[in-house]
């Protein structure tokens, strides 16, 4: 064989080589890491497990309850994220019943495990305890059973310079084993996935509430809009993804395809801002300000955030208005018995403990309540809400931004849309600002 033929075999042959080599490493590498982490299960005890009996995301809180009967002389139990090499901790609270040990998350649904928190890598919902052998603390790992009526979750999270994290939570088994897995990867966002939703209420033919000022006709409709498509440009300049259900004087269908109960979850939202303007037809000279209507059992940092924050860009103020109020400026209207017996369909399925207001109600799903299980489509003509029963949902406001029918109130209102806009997004930046 001559030079110029070896030359030619050896230009082609130490490539092919250098590929194996290379596809050697990878996979040997994949094994060696992939293996070790599975390893890491086969020190489960498997001799009780944990029930999971409740799992929802809302916003961008993930809640669990559960409970398991740990064997004798166990203590510290606690529940974490694993993989064998990192831990997370998730705070429980935790209560015995009948030797059960029952444990949540949080008792506040916009509370719990934080998602947005939550670093990449494969890791194992798990409960840890510690017992003695050999006279030796130690500890020991169990893992959680299925007991709920849903599967796996999805979660991306919010725009961060940026960037996505993808988390699947998986229900799987490795060797006869349950396990719950949380698969968390850099990704971007899917053309049909957002960050936030802002909804402003009525439009068309639906106006609203009606105010006049110097002999001009406001209606609420088209201050909602204003100010929502002041949000939406600054916290696309955020970074933020955002999702608007209208953007312009046109009418809504409320449960269809991307109508104000559905968008949201439609789009995989985290907060959805339904923004409307009030009004009331007696004491207009006394009622004004600024009300924040909220879901029940949640905790009111945000709402808080909106209040403090829009109240110091627009000068305006806390509504003094004292029905459905829980504290100032935040409101939960629940449904009166009157309500109740009023209700289209009856026997209601709506209860005392129930948000009125179907853009927080309808939103949440099985965390706020939600009550459309299709009951007035032939009354109403208002199909199932699609979400009515879903565990993973946006975590959703109601703010009523002031009273157009009281003047000096309308006044502060008009030209100040982008204020009130940017109350709005500086109030959810200092929020995540406080939860990362």
């Amino acid at each position: 064989m001559n030079r110029r033929i070896k030359e030619k075999y050896l230009k082609i042959f130490i490539p092919l080589l250098i590929g194996l080599i290379f596809i050697l490493i990878l996979w040997f590498g994949y094994k060696f890491i992939f293996q070790k982490k599975l390893s890491f299960l086969e020190t489960i005890d498997k001799s009780v497990y944990a029930d999971i009996n409740y799992d929802a995301i809302y916003g961008i809180h993930l809640n669990f309850k559960g409970s398991i009967v740990l064997p004798e002389n166990y203590n510290n139990m606690q529940l974490v994220l694993a993989n064998g090499k990192d831990e997370i901790n998730i705070p429980i609270e935790i209560k015995e019943n009948d030797g059960k040990k029952e444990f949540v998350t949080s008792n506040l649904i916009n509370k719990g495990i934080n998602l947005e928190f939550l670093p990449a890598g494969t890791y194992y919902l798990l409960i840890k305890a510690s017992t003695m052998e050999n006279n030796k603390e130690i500890d020991k790992y169990f893992s959680v059973t299925n007991q709920t009526d849903y599967n796996n979750l999805e979660y991306y999270t919010l725009t961060k310079e940026g960037k996505n994290n993808k988390i699947a939570i998986e229900w799987n088994t490795y060797e006869e084993c349950p396990t719950l897995r949380f698969t968390i990867k850099e990704t971007s966002l899917p053309n049909d996935v957002y960050d936030i939703t802002i909804d402003p209420g009525h439009g068309g033919v639906d106006v609203g509430a009606i105010g006049y000022l110097n002999g001009v006709e406001y209606h609420e409709s088209n201050l909602n809009l204003k100010v929502s498509l002041a949000l939406k440009k600054i916290l696309e300049e955020r970074g933020y993804k955002v999702a608007i259900t209208r953007t312009e004087d046109t009418n809504i269908e409320i449960y269809d395809k991307g109508g104000s109960a559905v968008l949201a979850n439609e789009t995989k939202s985290k907060f959805n801002f339904a923004l409307h303007h009030n009004s009331f037809e007696y004491q207009a000279e006394e009622l004004n300000g600024l009300e924040v209507y909220v879901a029940s059992d949640i905790e009111f940092d945000f709402a808080n955030l909106l209040i403090e924050n829009i109240i110091n860009e627009t000068g305006t103020q806390i509504s003094p208005k004292e029905i459905y109020q829980t504290v100032p400026g935040i409101y939960q209207r629940y449904f009166s018995e009157d309500d109740i017996l009023e209700d289209e369909v009856q026997p209601s399925n709506k209860t005392t403990s129930m948000i009125y207001y179907y853009n927080i109600r309808e939103l949440g799903g099985i965390s706020t309540k939600s009550t459309n299980d299709g009951r007035y489509k032939d009354i109403n003509g208002y199909p199932a809400n699609p979400y009515n029963k879903a565990n993973v949902t946006t975590e959703p406001y109601l703010l009523e931004l002031g009273y157009v029918n009281n003047e000096e109130n309308l006044k502060l209102i008009i030209g100040n849309e982008e204020k009130y806009a940017l109350g709005i997004a500086n109030a959810l930046k200092k929020y995540l600002e406080t939860e990362y």
